[in-house]
């Protein structure tokens, strides 16, 4: 009896280890760098993206086969309710002058097969088409890469905002039991006669939207947590935990050491998307002038056919074979201008992104520039705004202590609790705005 029971709780906590188990590998961890790389295999974005690259890979084999032996074949049958009648001069059948005779010429019945074989020899557009699925590739994958970039910035942005969520709840939490324990000791001097009414009040009051902005504040947490894991590519009813703290994340982002290096716009993946757009334009250009050159292929047919009163064309009936090779060409003679005017306007196209090419190339350098400024100024904010709350904090531990010793009033607590919570706030969004600053900079420096 006793080895039964011991064996049921021996299962039990089998069974419910396992189970943690299950439960603690189903929470995903990640730092900064292992999100972003985590975004890019599994995001939306992502996915589409290289997918995309895949089927451009499949339209360059298809531009090919194009040029490759061609065979098909083909079948026929037909039954004439009426056959044809053909009237021929009588006396070829030695009939009157003058009167005629009617034939049938044919069967009731018909029935082929045709198998034809061609095979493109000459034509310019084919040649131009496979120069032009490769930059069309090209592009696909260009695209990939933008879409990388993206991926990161946005997930660099959404981690960061996950930290600060949670270090806002953290220092509201640290407020609402500050007040929570000061109101605490007001009672109790306030029942003993030493402080007045109106201290306890005010502290009940500050207390209480203290708490409302705590609640709101965890609240945020799951959104923000939601809008990563969208960035991510995770269903949302999966955890997510992040194993780098908001300190470990600004830290990183002080460094000024890369301001001064200098740009290189044609690395960057805006400037190459450009690029290859304009070798389509000029592809397609080419490809339009093409069709001034003619067309030449080769052909083979094999057919066979049957005739017969009965349908008995797979037992007696006789199949007669015939066989033709030859060569068809096609040489473009007169369009009514309409050929040159789709010439012309592929030649605009071209022009048109040789200058927007030049465009890209100016407001990427403009771009950089930008974001070297933007994160200069969010980084010498934070430090500012760090420094703000070290001072805060000291302010407000100097009037609590001088509250404390019945010295300082609780008019002035509270101002130096709201000053606090200001500067608290102030830090928190410097701290976001550096974030999205070095990663709008990376964006723009194409330094992912």
């Amino acid at each position: 009896m006793y080895r039964n029971q011991l064996k049921r709780a021996f299962l039990f906590v089998f069974v419910f280890s396992g189970l943690v188990a299950f439960s603690q590998e189903k929470t995903l961890r990640f730092s900064l760098v292992e999100a972003q790389q985590f975004a890019i295999e599994n995001s939306y974005q992502s996915q589409v993206a290289e997918k995309e690259v895949l089927k451009s890979k499949r339209k360059v084999k298809e531009t090919i086969s194009t040029g490759l032996p061609q065979v098909n074949a083909s079948g026929n049958y037909q039954q004439y309710l009426e056959v044809p009648v053909q009237l021929v001069p009588a006396p070829i059948f030695g009939g009157p002058e003058g009167e005629f005779e009617e034939v049938f010429f044919g069967t009731e019945q018909q029935m082929g097969v045709d198998v034809r074989a061609t095979q493109l020899l000459f034509d310019g557009t084919y040649f131009v088409g496979l120069q032009a699925s490769k930059v069309y590739l090209e592009l696909s994958k260009n695209d990939r890469m933008k879409t990388e970039t993206e991926v990161r910035k946005m997930v660099t942005q959404a981690y960061g905002n996950v930290l600060v969520t949670e270090k806002n709840v953290e220092i509201l939490k640290q407020n609402r039991d500050n007040l929570a324990e000061n109101l605490k000791e007001t009672k109790a001097l306030y029942e003993n006669g030493f402080v007045e009414e109106q201290d306890k009040d005010q502290l009940e009051l500050l207390l209480a939207n203290a708490k409302n902005a705590y609640e709101q504040a965890v609240r945020q947490i799951e959104i923000s947590k939601n809008q990563l894991k969208f960035a991510m590519g995770i269903d949302v009813s999966e955890e997510v935990e992040l194993s780098q703290s908001l300190k470990e994340i600004t830290t990183e982002n002080q460094s000024e050491t890369y301001l001064s290096e200098e740009f290189n716009v044609q690395s960057h993946i805006d400037y190459k998307v450009i690029n290859t757009q304009e070798k389509a334009t000029e592809l397609l250009w080419k490809q339009q002038k093409s069709t001034y050159l003619p067309n030449l292929s080769g052909f083979y047919s094999y057919q066979q056919n049957s005739f017969s009163n009965e349908f008995n064309f797979f037992s007696d009936s006789r199949w007669f074979p015939t066989q033709v090779i030859g060569l068809n060409v096609s040489v473009p003679i007169f369009s009514s201008l309409g050929r040159n005017q789709r010439v012309q306007q592929a030649k605009l196209d071209y022009q048109m992104t040789n200058i927007a090419k030049k465009q890209v190339e100016q407001q990427l350098l403009i771009q950089a520039e930008n974001a070297k400024s933007e994160y200069t100024f969010a980084l010498n904010q934070y430090q500012t705004r760090k420094d703000n709350l070290e001072l805060a904090e000291r302010i407000y531990q100097k009037t609590k202590t001088k509250y404390d010793e019945g010295v300082s009033s609780s008019l002035e607590l509270t101002q130096a609790n709201n000053q606090l919570l200001e500067t608290q706030g102030n830090f928190i969004n410097a701290a976001l705005q550096l974030i999205n600053a070095k990663a709008n900079l990376d964006q723009a420096l194409n330094t992912y």
